[in-house]
């Protein structure tokens, strides 16, 4: 039953007041020296539409769900615990519950006993706990803290706002939220409209959300899906896993993010995890150390920023700019145009549709299927370029350089390594030192200035007219072979070595010599060979 507080009545103050001191029931005590007793409390008031549920508690659950009825019924159990039966029993009754109204609505107060509020015994200490279970109008507002118990909120579609702590909390099928807790998991699935999640040292599940998400956690892993609006998600110490959303940005810290199907723009920031990206419909910015970066199926443009771990991506719809040190940077299929900056880790990139730029040092590069040319530029690593559509540039030392079918201009520049370069619609220019260089159907000019090096150079077979030649090395020999039909003004010089041609030169000089000045052909190009230190031969370029 129910009384009025004493010295009250319900016409002379609002909100009224309602004290329930209902009959304790005992029970058999759950370890011995303490006896535990049980009472029940139930109140029914009506609660329009738009009006608010305030719930204040500590040390028990809450469930709350909502009805078709207009009216708040509430059901609360009370438990206690001391060291006799009837300490127990009178301990029950002299926790409260105090139920109020007004025009905003109904608040709900557990009152616990003035001299001991304690819900955990230490030693003969006595403890309560208080339950409820509350069906509200569906259409109801919430306000709930709760604390040492569990949250429960089912089938309320306006505003709740739900703080609590030292235990879980859970909302299905409900309106906008704002839900806080601490060391306890979250729960929300079937939010419509917009979510707000602070947690700390607990889990955070959300799914369904019609509106704007926004989730900051601690301690715990943060999983999200089904998110129409936006998201923003702050997560530390545990993995973030996010898909089917809109507009999102995730940061977080010693724990992976995964992103899928992102309908929108896309931005993640992580420190020592990994980061995983798939199918976004807008751009995405990545930037993460410590872990690896894979993205995928990016239908936007592509920016990532990396520090000590390997960065994976494609395909994607537009450019791609990656900067990482310390791992490896691989790219395949991008649409757009790609610039790397890498330092001590190597480039692979494979089937780009616009131009290339790739940047490192102490790793190699290799690149193929670049439809607008490429500029690779690395310290200490080779190069390695396969089916570039436009021009080409490459630069390394200590390191081999290795060219194959260029559709315009190639230009390499080595030292301490070898070169080859073969296929080349455009002019040849190739510089390095100790180490050979071969160029093999170079349809254009061709310039190779090499030291200590041997220079083995052949024209292409279908050229438009000659193309001019220059080659110059030492203590290696030069080796060129020439179209029978070409036309050249020949310069060939060397010492300690020997000159000789397969192709007619009308000369002044000994062929055989150290020196050789004449025409091929019609001479129309000029053909300058200096060698000091080895032999130069001019040969006749395979049928």
């Amino acid at each position: 039953m129910s009384l009025l507080r004493a010295g009250s009545s319900p016409g002379k103050y609002a909100p009224a007041l309602l004290v329930a001191c209902a009959l304790a029931l005992p029970v058999v005590a759950a370890n011995s020296g303490q006896d535990s007793a049980t009472r029940e409390f139930q109140k029914t008031l009506p609660l329009a539409a738009g009006q608010t549920l305030s719930v204040e508690n500590k040390f028990g659950d809450i469930r709350i769900h909502g009805e078709s009825s207009p009216q708040a019924a509430i059901t609360a159990t009370i438990r206690s615990q001391a060291g006799s039966q009837s300490q127990s029993e009178k301990f029950a009754e002299s926790v409260r519950i105090e139920v109020s109204e007004n025009a905003r609505g109904i608040t709900v107060r557990t009152v616990a006993p003035a001299d001991n509020p304690l819900v955990l015994r230490i030693g003969h200490k006595n403890s309560y706990s208080v339950d409820y279970d509350i069906a509200v109008p569906e259409e109801a507002k919430l306000w709930v803290k709760n604390a040492f118990g569990n949250v429960q909120i089912r089938g309320v579609r306006a505003w709740n706002d739900v703080e609590n702590s030292h235990g879980q909390l859970s909302v299905r099928d409900v309106g906008a939220s704002k839900l806080t807790n601490s060391f306890g998991a979250v729960e929300a699935d079937g939010v419509a409209g917009d979510l707000t999640v602070v947690n700390s040292n607990g889990t955070v599940a959300v799914s369904a959300v019609t509106g704007i998400l926004d989730i900051k956690d601690r301690f715990g892993s943060i999983t999200a899906r089904s998110i129409q609006g936006s998201v923003t998600i702050v997560g530390g110490n545990g993995p973030v896993e996010l898909a089917d959303a809109g507009n999102s940005k995730v940061n977080n810290s010693f724990g992976p993010v995964a992103a899928r199907n992102i309908h929108g723009v896309l931005a993640v920031s992580d420190n020592n995890g990994d980061i995983e990206a798939d199918t976004v419909s807008g751009s995405a910015e990545l930037n993460g150390s410590f872990g690896a970066i894979t993205f995928r199926n990016v239908a936007g443009h592509v920016k990532c920023m990396a520090n000590n771990g390997r960065v994976t991506g494609g395909p994607t719809g537009e450019d791609v700019y990656v900067r990482n040190s310390f791992g490896e940077v691989s790219l395949e299929q991008i649409s757009g145009s790609v610039e790397i900056e890498n330092s001590n880790g190597a480039i692979t990139v494979h089937e780009i549709k616009g131009s290339a730029t790739l940047s490192t040092s102490f790793g190699a590069i290799l690149a193929s299927g670049l439809r607008k040319g490429v500029r690779a530029n690395t310290g200490n690593g080779r190069v390695s370029l396969t089916d570039i559509g436009g021009d080409a540039y490459a630069k390394t030392s200590f390191g081999a350089v290795t060219v194959q079918r260029v559709n315009g201009n190639l230009t390499i520049e080595n030292s301490n390594g070898q070169v080859t370069a073969s296929s080349v619609k455009g002019d040849a220019t190739a510089r390095t030192s100790f180490a050979a260089v071969t160029l093999d159907d170079i349809a254009g000019h061709v310039t190779v200035d090499n030291q200590n090096g041997a220079i083995m150079l052949a024209a292409a077979h279908a050229t438009t007219g000659c193309k001019n030649i220059s080659a110059k090395t030492s203590f290696s020999p030069i080796q060129l072979r020439l179209p029978e039909n070409a036309g050249y003004t020949l310069t060939a010089r060397t010492s300690f070595g020997r000159i000789s041609s397969e192709l007619p030169v009308t000369t002044v000089g000994q062929v055989g010599g150290d020196s050789l000045t004449g025409k091929i052909g019609n001479g129309a190009c000029t053909l300058s060979l200096t060698n000091s230190n080895g032999n130069i031969e001019i040969l006749k370029l395979a049928k």
